[in-house]
């Protein structure tokens, strides 16, 4: 079985590089824009016109000298607990080191190397998975780092790539290609006034369904402003406290 196993992750990897997937160590990432950051996004359901905040994200970007730590806590309206997250990779390669997620329906622990080891806690059904996938650590970038890693691509009017994740959930799991569809120029308003930013529009594969994501980045810094996502049913917007 483990053979099997090994074949088709090396049948998916060959497929991905066919394709030109980025991967790890990819010298066109700007890594130059890597900093200490802490700031807080709103979350928001709309519906029709209407905006109905259902939580705040509080981010903390750590970089150190071999390692980038990502660190978020997600504060649910009305819940008693907070979300929390922590995503690890490698300097300079941003290959995945670990990953923890923990919250009210689940629970996820991911660390990667020669495979990819951990569990998953299904605490609304009681059922704890362990996770042991034929998948080396290198050839993929980790899927909750991805949004943090859109800031760091070459971007640039009419700019596309596609992306080697790994991600893991019960409906879909393994390497999966994340697509950048279209970059273009836009305009995002503050309270300092007009931002010129990047409008990148992404598709990935969230809770097992692809989703298109909309990311308006400054040009000048790489600041998040805000995401907009459309899962074909419910839009939501994550928008950054000034």
């Amino acid at each position: 079985m483990k053979n099997i196993v090994t074949f088709l992750f090396l049948f998916v990897f060959v497929s991905l590089n066919a394709q030109t997937f980025m991967i790890p160590g990819d010298v066109t990432l700007e890594k130059k824009y890597i900093k200490n950051e802490k700031y807080q996004m709103k979350w928001y359901i709309i519906q029709d016109t209407a905006k109905h905040e259902v939580a705040r994200i509080n981010t903390e970007i750590k970089p150190g000298k071999t390692r980038l730590s990502i660190l978020t806590n997600v504060q649910v309206n009305n819940a008693k607990t907070s979300w929390i997250d922590s995503t690890i990779v490698a300097l300079p390669t941003l290959a995945p080191i670990r990953h923890y997620s923990d919250n009210l329906e689940r629970g996820v622990s991911l660390t990667f190397g020669t495979s990819v080891k951990g569990n998953y806690n299904d605490k609304m059904k009681k059922v704890k998975t362990p996770i042991d996938d034929a998948a080396p650590q290198g050839q993929y970038f980790d899927s909750n780092f991805y949004p943090y890693l859109i800031r760091l691509l070459p971007l640039k009017e009419g700019y596309t790539q596609n992306i080697a994740i790994y991600d893991y959930s019960p409906a879909k799991k393994g390497i999966l290609g994340a697509q950048i569809k279209n970059v273009k120029t836009g305009v995002v308003k503050t309270k300092a006034g007009l931002n010129a930013v990047w409008i990148v529009t992404s598709m990935e594969t969230i809770k097992g369904q692809t989703t298109e994501v909309k990311y308006y980045i400054d040009k000048a810094d790489r600041k998040i402003y805000k995401q907009e996502i459309f899962d074909g049913m419910m839009h939501t917007l994550i928008e950054r406290v000034e």
